[in-house]
């Protein structure tokens, strides 16, 4: 019996001119993750976990909450499926079959969308970096 083999995606996979981007969107994710459970934790409790991870060792990143925010608004801007593509592929994570099927793709397109969402990011927030400099 002949068995098909199925080509291994790599979402994680960064493009050199990519990694810039990448950067950035990990800051965001964190800034995403942060804000998200300030919301939710008790003030009581909110600084706890990060006690206990500071005891046990853990390294914290810092986090640009400018660049976050400003990240935020051009994630929101790009056209849905790209959008929700960048979006799992940094903050939700999980199963791509699953995240595919939520966005009406195949799994080698969703791949697609992230590399996609990240080139439109990087010439959307160049264009904007050009003009604060004027």
């Amino acid at each position: 019996m002949l068995m098909k083999t199925r080509a291994y995606i790599d979402y994680n996979e960064v493009h050199p001119d990519h990694r810039a981007i990448h950067e950035r969107l990990n800051n965001w994710r964190r800034w995403v993750r942060d804000s998200r459970s300030a919301w939710t934790a008790h003030p009581m409790w909110r600084h706890l976990q990060k006690k206990e991870e500071v005891e046990r060792g853990v390294c914290f990143i810092p986090v640009n909450s400018l660049d976050g925010h400003l990240l935020e608004k051009a994630v929101a801007a790009l056209p849905e499926k790209h959008r929700y593509a960048i979006r799992w592929a940094y903050v939700y994570k999980g199963d791509p079959s699953g995240a595919a099927r939520v966005a009406a793709v195949s799994k080698e397109r969703l791949a697609e969308l992230i590399r996609e969402g990240r080139t439109m990011l990087v010439n959307r927030l160049g264009m904007l970096a050009n003009q604060q400099d004027l």
